[in-house]
């Protein structure tokens, strides 16, 4: 058994786990590529034999095939650790500290 996404013009649509290309085509009617797992997902594209995944957020920008913010994400201080998680309202990034557990 192969994994394949299920492709309507450059969008993957669907994936659908089939014993050969042919069998998948014929069961959706669509064009369908084989892909390593987590190569290609729905909502992705498929365009000149690359996966790109689906856009995470709107302000992101496609990098060398992978989704990149808009402003690069904080370096980490382990002397005043964070974790960082992306607000696409302000376009840049919250810090929350991290607490060491108690004892």
């Amino acid at each position: 058994m192969a994994n394949f996404a299920v492709i309507d013009g450059n969008d993957v649509i669907n994936t659908i786990v089939a014993e050969s290309k042919a069998i998948a085509e014929e069961i959706t009617g669509l064009t369908c590529i084989e892909f390593e797992t987590e190569s290609a997902e729905i909502g992705g594209t498929y365009a000149d034999g690359t996966f790109t995944k689906r856009k995470p957020y709107p302000s992101w920008v496609l990098v060398d095939n992978n989704w990149a913010p808009p402003v690069a994400a904080p370096d980490f201080d382990e002397n005043n650790p964070m974790i960082f998680t992306w607000n696409e309202e302000t376009v840049s990034w919250d810090s929350t500290p991290i607490t060491p557990p108690t004892e």
